[in-house]
C-alpha cells in the first residue's frame, strides 16, 4: 500500500513538471517579469498603430514596481506601460481604438464611451481612458510577476533612435535643455517605435513657431499642450511645465 502511494507521488510529479514545462499558463506566477514585457510591447505596438494622421502619441518609459506579493511568502514586482494620444476628439479615438484591437483582446468600452479595458494575452491587462477632451491614455500592466531581482525597465531592447527634442527646444529659445529621456516599443510590422523627450528651460517662443520651422500640420492647440505632426513618421507635442518651461516630446511613429 505504501509502496503503491509512493509511485503515484512519483506519477504526479513527473506530470507536474511536464505540465509546468509545456502547458499555457494558467495564472500569472507562471509568467515571469521578462516574459511579460514581451507582451506589453506588442499591446503597446497595436495601441500606436492606430494613431492616425489626428493623433499624436507619445510613449513614456516602462516603469517597473517592486514590492508587491505573489503570495505571502514570494515578493515580485509590476511592470506598467502608459501610451499617451493627444488627439481634437478623444472620446471618438477611444471608441477607435476599441475597434482597432484583435478580437483575442475581448475590448469592453464602457457605456459612457471615456473608457475600455481589454485582454492582451498571458494576464497583461489594458486600460484606456478619457483624460480631457483632448488626450487619451492607454495604460499596460502585468500584474504582480516574478522578477527575478529585475529593478528596471531595461528588459526591452533599446534601438537607434533619432528623435531630437532639444533641437525643438532650440527653436523655442531654450536656454538650456535637459538630457533626453527615451522610450521604446516595437510596432506591428516589426520596426522600432520611440518617443525622446526633454525639459526646457526659460522657454522665450511660441510652440508654433516650432511648428512652422518643422513645416508640420497642427493635431491640437490649446494653453495645455500643443501638438503637431512633421511628415509621415514624426511627431511633435510641446507641454508646458511652468511660465517659462517646457517639456517636448518627439516620437517617432509606427
Amino acid at each position: 500500500m505504501v509502496g503503491g502511494l509512493a509511485a503515484w507521488a512519483l506519477v504526479l510529479g513527473v506530470l507536474a513538471v511536464v505540465s509546468h514545462r509545456t502547458d499555457e499558463p494558467t495564472v500569472r506566477e507562471q509568467r515571469d517579469l521578462a516574459a511579460a514585457l514581451r507582451v506589453v510591447d506588442g499591446a503597446v505596438g497595436l495601441s500606436l498603430a492606430q494613431a492616425g494622421a489626428d493623433v499624436v502619441p507619445v510613449l513614456m518609459p516602462v516603469t517597473v514596481e517592486e514590492g508587491c506579493r505573489i503570495t505571502p511568502f514570494r515578493a515580485g514586482a509590476t511592470a506598467t506601460s502608459v501610451v499617451r494620444f493627444f488627439t481634437p476628439d478623444a472620446a471618438a479615438f477611444l471608441g477607435r481604438l476599441g475597434t482597432g484591437y484583435p478580437p483575442a483582446y475581448q475590448v469592453e468600452v464602457s457605456t459612457d464611451g471615456k473608457a475600455l479595458r481589454a485582454d492582451a494575452g498571458e494576464f497583461v491587462a489594458v486600460r484606456g481612458k478619457v483624460i480631457t477632451p483632448s488626450e487619451v491614455q492607454v495604460t499596460i500592466t502585468t500584474g504582480c510577476r516574478p522578477s527575478d531581482g529585475v529593478v528596471s525597465a531595461d528588459l526591452l531592447p533599446e534601438t537607434e533612435q533619432h528623435a531630437k527634442p532639444g533641437e525643438v527646444l532650440s527653436v523655442l529659445g531654450a536656454a538650456s535643455v535637459e538630457e533626453p529621456r527615451v522610450a521604446f516599443a516595437r510596432c506591428p510590422s516589426g520596426r522600432p517605435a520611440a518617443t525622446a523627450s526633454a525639459v526646457g528651460y526659460q522657454v522665450s517662443v511660441d510652440p508654433a513657431v516650432a511648428r512652422q520651422h518643422d513645416q508640420g500640420v497642427v493635431v491640437v492647440d490649446s494653453a495645455k499642450v500643443y501638438a503637431y505632426r512633421r511628415g509621415a513618421n514624426e511627431a511633435v507635442v510641446v507641454l508646458p511645465t511652468s511660465d517659462r518651461d517646457a517639456r517636448v516630446y518627439v516620437t517617432e511613429l509606427c
